[in-house]
């Protein structure tokens, strides 16, 4: 079936027929406590010191306590936290070694953070050494992240259902960055942008995988909550800028917006060689275990939004001008560095992961989406009708039948996701491998959008999209966007009698439709032009609709959805009698001052 062949059928029946503003919420409270230790210690090879029993300074901790460590020494120090709930039955020794290799603000080495039980209420440290050294100083951090609102986690929720599809394309034809948790969205005290620092920008030439090293049991669900943790340890005692990890995923796969500034922002995660990198971080202690496959697709699309952005190849490697290491373009942090980080049991994942990505790419196209009535591509509105063209859109020609339209077609689906972070998912008139016909899904957001094709195959195709209030469009019965128009006239006499007649013919010579000619009848007769579009029915009111004939103002008597269609508006105009004898002449409408596109009409 062709559009052709859609619009046509489309236009038969017709004949026969005749963002929401979301509330403020509050931002979880982050809490935060300090306890220094003056400590200095030499100690001798294989010794270990453990320190008394510590009364957990923070109380009514919410969802679950963070504590981190920040130590200076001379040589090599281990460090090792254990809690309690009561000071009587204890965990085992967690290990609190220096998580990366590079020294905070203060000339201090710091942790990873432990996720610890809410009800917490004493630990202990452990030092101990394989070498002689000198512990010179430590300070024990004690973070409640706080809970995180119903209303918040919802909407983080929601990026879970959307990690599993990929959408927004920044630019033609570029991979797709897949859906992120703003920082506003996870709850950052400090909103979208730091107040602890000044920023700086970067040319990313390397991308760089993570582990927080944290083992995630105590989170119960509240990764938004891990992330505030992490965020509060960077930024109040490690005093970083902000957040170290540009990005950072729980293990549902939703990806979090790490250090503000947006894209190409440099962060603090690679062995004080920041400079030409993007870090991402799993949520998880990586040693042992593999990150959940959630968690793992997401990595791997948002390393492949950034490798196409960039021009990065995902299997090769080059020299890293920040460190001077030859480095494979996606890389673990113990590629910088002295750091087992992400893992013993992920970093071997990484050759497959490069793999991985590099397919990504190769398996990805671009669509171009425009007014299935005017086939103009400047503007599209909510709940109209859409074409959307590109190459391996679909395995096979399927049309939607059912009702309400179906989500899917021979196993192509179509997702859009507005200006304001939303994604829904499209409804499907038709599918064919280099077309697809769909209902743009009603309530987005005006701006730039991004439409996501994905087939039964797993090949993505995207491009974007401008979506406004209205986007007036006409039918054209050639399906062309001009010349004459799919509509009808309505005549009505004085009796009340009532038919319809046809404004288009089809000329077999011409194998295309042609002007059937107007004829205005009497003086008692009254003609109506009956047309049908799509991008209206969002009009401010109908004074704010314009229909012109041969340059005459009609008389407007309706604008708006047709009743019955899907995406289908429908325009009824008095043709004036003043145009009598006028023969072509142009049809224009305009709504709310944006123009449709011109149609001609044939009057006697």
């Amino acid at each position: 079936m062709t559009f052709r062949s859609f619009v046509l059928l489309l236009s038969a029946a017709m004949i026969s027929l005749a963002l929401t503003a979301q509330a403020q919420e509050r931002t979880p409270e982050v809490r935060h406590y300090e306890l220094r230790f003056e400590v200095s210690a030499e100690l001798a090879p294989f010794t270990a010191a453990t320190s008394d029993v510590i009364a957990v300074p923070l109380h009514n901790v919410e969802p679950f306590l963070a504590i981190g460590a920040a130590w200076k020494a001379r040589g090599e120090i281990h460090l090792s936290l254990r809690s309690s709930t009561d000071g009587i039955r204890w965990s085992e020794w967690l290990p609190m070694d220096a998580h990366d290799d590079h020294a905070n603000e203060r000339g201090e080495q710091v942790s990873a953070l432990a996720l610890l039980d809410q009800q917490t209420r004493f630990v202990q440290y452990r030092i101990s050494n394989e070498k002689s050294a000198t512990m010179l100083g430590l300070r024990l951090v004690f973070i409640s992240p706080g809970a995180t609102p119903r209303e918040m986690q919802q909407r983080i929720e929601q990026r879970t259902k959307e990690a599993m599809t990929t959408e927004t394309l920044q630019q033609l034809p570029k991979y797709p960055k897949p859906p992120v948790v703003t920082r506003t969205e996870w709850g950052c005290p400090d909103g979208q942008v730091t107040t602890h620092g000044s920023l700086s920008y970067t040319t990313v030439t390397h991308l760089i995988v993570h582990h927080t090293f944290s083992p995630s049991g105590a989170i119960n669900g509240d990764w938004a909550a891990a992330v505030r943790a992490i965020w509060n340890f960077h930024v109040f005692s490690n005093g970083w800028a902000d957040v170290g990890y540009n990005y950072v995923i729980d293990q549902n796969g939703v990806i979090y917006e790490g250090r503000s500034g947006g894209d190409n922002v440099t962060g603090a995660h690679f062995c004080g060689t920041n400079a030409g990198t993007m870090g991402v971080v799993i949520i998880g202690d990586f040693t042992s275990a593999t990150p959940p496959a959630a968690a793992l697709n997401s990595l791997k699309k948002i390393l492949a939004w950034k490798a196409d952005q960039r021009g990065i190849d995902p299997t090769a490697r080059s020299r890293h001008n920040s460190s001077g290491r030859d480095l494979n373009h996606i890389s673990g942090h113990r590629d910088g560095c002295a750091t087992a980080c992400p893992g013993n049991a992920f970093y071997p994942m990484l050759t497959g992961i490069r793999a991985d990505v590099k397919a990504l790419l190769a398996n990805f196209g671009a669509v171009a989406s425009v007014s299935a009535a005017s086939f103009n591509a400047s503007a599209l509105a909510s709940a109209s009708i859409v074409a959307a063209f590109g190459d391996n859109l679909s395995s096979s020609v399927e049309i939607g039948s059912s009702s309400p339209l179906p989500v899917s077609l021979a196993g192509t689906s179509v997702t859009v996701r507005d200006s304001a972070n939303v994604e829904k998912i499209a409804r499907l008139f038709f599918v064919s491998p280099t077309q697809i016909n769909f209902l743009m899904p009603e309530g987005l957001a005006a701006g730039t959008a991004t439409v996501l094709v994905a087939n039964g195959e797993g090949r993505l195709s995207a491009g974007t999209v401008t979506i406004a209030p209205v986007a007036p469009a006409l039918f054209a019965a050639n399906a062309n966007g001009r010349d004459v128009p799919a509509a009808v006239v309505l005549r009505i006499k004085a009796d009340g009698s009532q038919s319809y007649e046809p404004l288009a013919i089809f000329d077999q010579a011409q194998n295309k439709f042609v002007a059937a000619p107007i004829d205005l009848g009497s003086e008692t007769d009254q003609v109506f032009f009956i047309g049908y579009g799509t991008g209206f029915r969002g009009r401010s009111s109908l004074g704010a609709v314009s229909v012109k004939i041969g340059g005459a103002d009609c008389e407007v008597f309706f604008a708006g959805a047709a009743e019955g269609f899907f995406g289908l508006d429908q325009l009824n105009a008095r043709i004036p009698r003043s145009l009598i004898g006028a023969n072509d002449v142009d049809l224009e409408l305009t709504v709310d001052g944006v123009k449709a596109n011109v149609l001609k009409l044939r009057i006697r």
